[in-house]
């Protein structure tokens, strides 16, 4: 019903900017002739200019195709659990980037994302918060007051050490959080695909987020723009310094040695 409404609604969009006008008159001409012609009002010579026209116009579309119309913000502005189940795109990843505060509704499907992605040759970048009580501070006040966030990242931490033995995985964590998600599969090729989960402030729950979808060939400019920010994060989380202890999941810090010098240490993506 959602998808249906959402296509009625492109087409009252195309109508009244002027997209597609003339499929849109041959369309109703020809159901308009469709439905005389079962009452017996129309014969058969009288549809064959009408049959003429459509296939002329067909052809003229073939052979130029016109320009992608943009989308409309129904089929780009999402709910959650309009996305459908995370197997269903691990299932066609070969290329996962995710960044999230804890990014626990990925993880919580690890084994998936080993099975589906890591041990068919695929790659997997994650970043995660830094369990800092200074970052933890800050994105508790803009994530939903059901999210347990110490023991939630304390989890994922888990589970990303746990991955961290399969090629083609890497992760990193960022001090801070930037007001948004992301998850990107095959962010590089044309059929991929970028999920931004923007953070509002003292949202109820994690459900009334607003999500943006995004393809490359319907908005090239933006899928770009969203892939850049990646690995913007990328660039500014750290990996792991060697010897960490685990954090406690009630956010008390460990005891962590000294950071590299300048914040540069050696990358944990194996390639």
């Amino acid at each position: 019903m959602n998808r249906l409404h959402r296509r009625l609604r492109r087409i009252l969009d195309d109508i009244r900017q002027g997209r597609h006008l003339e499929a849109y008159i041959v369309f109703a001409v020809g159901l308009v002739l469709f439905v005389l012609g079962l009452l017996n009002r129309v014969d058969g010579q009288d549809l064959l200019p009408f049959t003429v026209a459509a296939l002329s116009l067909l052809v003229f579309r073939t052979a130029t195709p016109p320009d992608p119309a943009p989308a409309s913000p129904e089929e780009v502005l999402r709910e959650r659990q309009d996305l459908g189940p995370l197997r269903a795109l691990l299932e066609r990843a070969d290329d996962l980037r995710v960044y999230g505060p804890t990014a626990i509704n990925v993880l919580a499907s690890a084994e998936d994302l080993r099975r589906l992605v890591l041990q068919r040759g695929g790659t997997a970048r994650f970043v995660v918060l830094e369990p800092s009580p200074a970052a933890l501070a800050q994105a508790a006040v803009q994530l939903d007051n059901n999210l347990d966030l110490a023991p939630a990242l304390h989890s994922s931490l888990g589970a990303l050490r746990r991955l961290d033995q399969y090629e083609g995985f890497g992760w990193r964590r960022l001090p801070f959080n930037p007001g948004f998600s992301l998850l990107i599969v095959n962010g590089d090729r044309t059929d991929g695909t970028v999920v931004v989960e923007f953070h509002g402030f003292g949202d109820d729950t994690i459900n009334t987020r607003m999500h943006l979808v995004l393809e490359r060939r319907s908005s090239p400019h933006w899928y770009e723009y969203w892939l850049r920010r990646f690995e913007a994060v990328w660039e500014a989380a750290l990996p792991e310094p060697s010897g960490v202890p685990e954090p406690s999941a009630d956010g008390a810090p460990p005891a962590r040695p000294e950071p590299p010098v300048n914040g540069v240490g050696p990358g944990s993506l194996a390639r």
